[in-house]
């Protein structure tokens, strides 16, 4: 549990490419603090590659960087969506009221009927925060994907758990059976450099923890070797030959002080 923290803990403190919400998985597009008031995506780049989504059963992993509120999840069944009159919900209107920094599981609704395997789509996350600019209404992050028939989706090795900074529960949602490893298009299976520095974030947490412990038991043992040596030094000391020696009627000399 305690590694589970300090990795999401390190996974957060990585991600300096997102916003103050944005798409843990599938990734999203890199976002930018000058787009991301504009719509529809808050992204200076345009399409990119594209992650394999299940048609049925499918999750989202999200997560906030920053407080955030009155979040909405959409989709466009567009190549590449230009307006949010592209876009149609997915959740309920502000599914999420009022989010303290942290990472969200979140299912999603069913590929509409007419969507095939193959189509291409993209998922919309907008919402309010004081990141920025309290008067602007929305930030916004996007995320391309291409639809895939469930049996030949894999799941992603990333956890899709409910955590923050703030509430300490851990709530870890396995992906469902049969989901998939997203495949993106031109991905040479090397971890990226947020990854790696998430990594090292966790690996040093771990390292000062493992310190620490063993400093305490060190002092501990040392202390608990002192009160030892204290009790066998009471111990050597012979007292009832001492006073044997002295005898029940042996004067004790006291010295008086002149207090004339």
């Amino acid at each position: 549990m305690l590694l589970r923290r300090l990795g999401f803990v390190a996974a957060v403190a990585a991600q300096q490419h997102l916003g103050p919400a944005a798409f843990l998985w599938p990734p999203d597009r890199v976002w930018g603090s000058a787009a991301g008031h504009t719509a529809p995506c808050g992204s200076v780049t345009g399409v990119g590659n594209r992650t394999e989504f299940p048609l049925r059963n499918a999750r989202v992993a999200l997560v906030a960087q920053d407080d955030s509120w009155d979040a909405q999840i959409a989709i466009a069944f567009r190549a590449d969506p230009k307006s949010d009159a592209d876009f149609s919900l997915l959740t309920n209107p502000s599914f999420l009221r009022n989010s303290d920094p942290g990472h969200s599981c979140l299912a999603v609704a069913d590929a509409a009927p007419s969507a095939r395997a193959g189509d291409k789509a993209t998922l919309q996350i907008r919402y309010s925060s004081g990141y920025d600019d309290a008067n602007q209404e929305f930030l916004y992050a996007c995320t391309d994907i291409i639809f895939v028939r469930p049996e030949r989706f894999r799941p992603p090795s990333l956890s899709c758990f409910n955590a923050s900074v703030v509430e300490t529960d851990y709530d870890d949602m396995p992906w469902p059976d049969g989901f998939a490893a997203p495949a993106d298009d031109g991905d040479d299976g090397r971890l990226s450099g947020g990854a790696i520095a998430g990594i090292v974030v966790a690996a040093v947490s771990l390292t000062l923890l493992l310190l620490t412990a063993a400093l305490l038991l060190y002092r501990r043992r040392q202390q608990r070797s002192r009160s030892l040596r204290q009790q066998n030094s009471l111990r050597a000391v012979k007292w009832d030959e001492q006073a044997a020696a002295r005898g029940p009627d042996s004067p004790v000399n006291v010295k008086l002080r002149d207090l004339s």
